[in-house]
């Protein structure tokens, strides 16, 4: 449980981070699919948290 929590946080992390400057950057070229990217980034965030309760759940000793 301990890797899957990880794995989790890593992907929240980066899909976060992707969904944000991806987003901003589609946002600043006036393009309409920004919104798409920048609704990345609660899901990312949800993937983040998930992994970090996962994580300190885990009987990893």
């Amino acid at each position: 449980m301990h890797k899957l929590g990880v794995i989790t946080t890593l992907l929240g992390l980066i899909l976060s981070a992707v969904g944000l400057i991806v987003g901003f950057w589609e946002m600043l070229r006036g393009s309409g699919n920004a919104q798409v990217w920048l609704s990345l980034v609660p899901l990312g965030f949800v993937g983040l948290m998930l992994g970090v309760v996962l994580t300190q759940l885990s009987d990893r000793k």
